[in-house]
Order: C-alpha cells, then structure tokens, then sequence
C-alpha cells in the first residue's frame, strides 16, 4: 500500500497484490515474496535477474558493487533518529560512508559513488557541510530526544569528559573581534603538541550515545567546559534528576557549586593529593583491613575513600619502571628532565629521592571521589563513576573507528559539520551494539558481517542488473533483529 495525500485528506493505493494465505506455510512463503517486492521496489531497475533462458551470457560483466547490508542496517537505524537537515538523504549516506570506510570527504565522495550508485561533486558535498553546520542545534536535539525515548532507562547519569583533535597544520586560527579562533595550540590528549587542536567535550549515557558535545578553542582548559555542556543538555531536555559524572579535571568547587545550583547531582574523582594536609593525613591513616571502602564529610559533601589491592599493585609495578629508567638515565649522563622521585639538590648529578618514593607509596591503591548524592550507598557511588570508562570508549570509537582526527577542515563551519557527521556515526554503532549484544555479537563482527553484505552491479549489452548478496546466517539474524524492531 502507498500513501498520498489527495483532496485533503490521506488516501490509500494498491501498489502491489502478493497473493492470499491460506496456511502458515502459504504465510510465510508470502512473506518473503513480499519482501523481495518491497526490495525491488525500493531499487528499481537494479535488482532483477530474469535472464531469459536462451540470452547468450557471455557479455555479462561486474561493473561495481553496492553496500546492500549497509544499506539497510546502518541506513535503518540513522532514520530512527528522525533528523530533520536540508538533505537528509546524503546526511544518511556520509554517515553510513563514515561508519564503513572513515576517510577524507573527496575520498568519501568517490566511495559512495562507486558503491552506492551516487553521482556526487565536490562542491554538492562541501555546500551540504556548510549549511549542516546552521543545523547544529536541531540535529542534536533530534539525537536527543531519540536517544532519551527510545533508552530512557539509560539516561539517569551524564558521563562527561574531554578529548583533543589535531589537525594537521603549522598555523593557529587567529582571534578576531566576533569570533575567538578555534584551532589552537594546547594541552594534547593525543599526544601533539606541536600541532593545532580543538577541545572537544563530550557527555554520553549509559550506553556511551552522544548526549551533548560542543567545540572549544585548543587551549581551553578542560574543566572550563563541564558547566556550558550541561546546560546546553538540560536546556532541551525535560528531566527532573540527573546525576552528572565527572573525572577529577572536572573538580573544581566553582564546578560543582554550579552544578548545586542547577538542582543536580554529581560523581567527581577527587584530586586527594590537592586536600589540605590535615584531611590527607586522616585518609591516608584509615584502616582498610576490614572495609576497603570508607567515607569522610567533606563541605557539606561525601568524600568516599577506596582502597584496592589489584590498583596498589599496579602502582608500585609503575612506580618500579619508572624508577629504573630514571636510574638507567642517570647512569648514562643523559639529560633528565625534573622528576617527581629525582632530588636536583646536589650540584654534580641528580639522585633518586627515597624521600618522595616512600611519600608516594603511601597512596598506593587509594582513590577517592566526591558527591552530593546522600542516598547511594558507597558501592554505587563508586560503581557509576566507573562507568566514565564508556566516554573514553566513545572517544576510542571515535579516534579509531571513525578517525574524527587529524582533521583536515579549516573552515570552522566544516570543522563543526565534521564533528556532526562524526557524532552521529557514534550513536549509530552505539545503536548497533545495543541491537546486536542480544545475538551474541560485538559490534565490530556485526560491522564485518555488514561489509560483507554487498550486491554485485552487473552489465549485459545495454541493460544493467544488480545480484543481491547470499546473506549468511549471522547477517540474516541482524536483519531480522532490525526488522523487529522497526515493525
């Protein structure tokens, strides 16, 4: 059936009569042949191969494949989201592009042309990203408010965090009267300092799907962007509690005044070694014999101390290595630069600092974490901050499977529309992941399986057909999972 809207009001129309039923079996025969139907319909001219029986085959020839599986998993679950953009149908296809081959966007361009059947040009693309930029705003509402109705259970925490992307250039962006540059040298989480950056915050769900990210200039300090990505979240969201989960770059009593202020609740690690000395002295005197967990007021706040044996051992393993290459350097007259467990007091060579060592092995296995939430027991506290390992999953996810950096845009307007591109990418693995976990899949199998899915494009005379691929079993139980969900 097809609808239009006639007259004023929706009519109904018969595109096609599959046949009736009349037993089970009779149904399900019916069934499949509907779907081939719908499959033809929705790829016309393209997937058909009635040879007739004496067509001479010997002028058949592939001529390019198509991302089939891709197509219509991938594809399936960017319409869930429900965006509204000014093309939604090449925003679906770059994020699909993305998810499967994460190159440059002229890359891209020939990627979804050669196995997607599309005729793009450059300057399409490039317009398209400058006018995606402008929809900042909605398209992240739209992520929103499908993730918080379709994952509701999952939306009582914000997992926030920041992360750095490069780009590969020598040259700052320079600040002009209406607008700071964005691209500027900073503290590099990947590691390159010598190039330009921008600091990207990040807040996730349960789940580790986008909720709120927004761009900051290179040197911006992270623990600056926790307040202005939360705000940018509860402005377009109706929720009454929400707990906010924080890294101790995060801790600062501005932050969480902030926070307070705002009605929320929050889970920040906390800097111990940043206390006064009075407090450290009492944490670091607790009794962890009998209870590994422990818990001291602090401003009108919990302070709950853990101690794990696995977590001191890694400590002092770190601690060891560390040791020994300071040793090894010193032994060989290099040059060492100024060292927590190295003492510069004496005037010929520097020493290793038993003094330090021994301060430092006092810590050993004890971390600590701050909230205003009176209600969690100290083992609930302890487990949803560590969930923040799902954010940095997410960054991960983004750095590798997605390669969000180094980022070759300059133009802010397509830096931002690259990030957008990029987000949306990662609530759609994040979807598949959740789709597929019930099948026993990761979603990286399920991203092989996907791949695989391709229709070869054939060529006979002037006529060109599409074969459909064999879908092996694991590919068919994706299908359906989608199918399910989506009936």
């Amino acid at each position: 059936m097809d609808k239009r809207f006639e007259d004023g009001t929706w009519k109904k129309k018969l595109v096609r009569h599959i046949g009736t039923a009349k037993s089970e079996l009779d149904l399900k025969l019916l069934d499949e042949k509907a779907k081939e139907a719908l499959f033809e319909l929705k790829h016309k001219n393209q997937l058909t191969l009635e040879f007739p029986s004496k067509a001479d085959l010997t002028g058949l020839r592939t001529i390019g494949e198509y991302h089939q599986g891709a197509d219509l998993v991938l594809g399936a679950l960017v319409d869930r989201i429900g965006i509204s953009s000014p093309n939604n149908s090449l925003l679906r296809q770059l994020v699909i592009a993305r998810i499967l081959s994460p190159v440059s966007k002229i890359r891209t361009i020939s990627f979804l042309n050669q196995s997607f059947g599309t005729h793009l040009e450059k300057d399409q693309v490039y317009r398209f990203l400058d006018n995606l930029s402008k929809s900042q705003d909605e398209i992240l509402q739209s992520l929103r408010k499908h993730i918080t109705t379709s994952y509701p259970a999952s939306f009582n925490f914000i997992l926030y965090d920041v992360s750095t992307l490069y780009f590969e250039t020598d040259h700052d962006d320079e600040d002009n009267i209406a607008i700071a540059g964005l691209r500027k040298r900073g503290y590099s989480k990947d590691k390159r300092d010598d190039l330009p950056q921008v600091v990207l915050g990040l807040g996730v769900n349960a789940l580790g799907m986008p909720l709120t990210y927004r761009l900051y200039p290179g040197n911006t300090y992270e623990g600056s962007t926790l307040i202005s990505g939360i705000d940018d979240t509860l402005k377009s969201l109706n929720q009454a509690s929400l707990t906010v989960v924080g890294d101790a770059g995060m801790l600062s009593d501005k932050n969480l005044c902030a926070l307070e202020e705002r009605g929320l609740t929050y889970i920040v690690g906390a800097r111990l070694k940043s206390l006064p000395k009075s407090l450290q002295e009492e944490i670091l005197n607790l009794d962890f014999s009998l209870e590994m967990t422990k818990e001291i007021p602090y401003r009108n706040r919990r302070l709950v101390i853990s101690y794990s044996p696995s977590r001191a051992k890694r400590a002092i393993s770190q601690r060891k290595r560390s040791v020994a290459r300071l040793e090894l350097l010193i032994s060989k007259n290099q040059a060492i630069r100024k060292h927590q467990y190295l003492d510069f007091t004496i005037k010929d060579k520097p020493k290793i600092d038993q003094v330090a060592l021994e301060a430092a092995s006092r810590w050993d296995g004890i971390k600590g974490y701050v909230t205003n939430n009176f209600t969690m027991t100290q083992a609930e506290v302890i487990e949803h901050y560590r969930d923040l390992y799902k954010v940095e999953q997410s960054f991960r996810m983004s750095k590798t499977d997605l390669r969000i950096r180094p980022t070759f845009h300059f133009r802010q307007r397509r830096i931002e529309a690259h990030v957008i591109i990029c987000m949306l990418s990662l609530c759609v693995l994040r979807m598949l992941e959740f789709q597929v976990r019930p099948l026993g899949l990761t979603y990286k199998k399920a991203l092989d399986e996907i791949r695989s899915a391709k229709a070869a494009i054939l060529e006979l005379g002037d006529q060109t057909f599409v074969a459909p691929p064999k879908y092996r079993p694991v590919m068919q139980q994706i299908l359906r999972s989608i199918e399910s969900n989506d009936n």
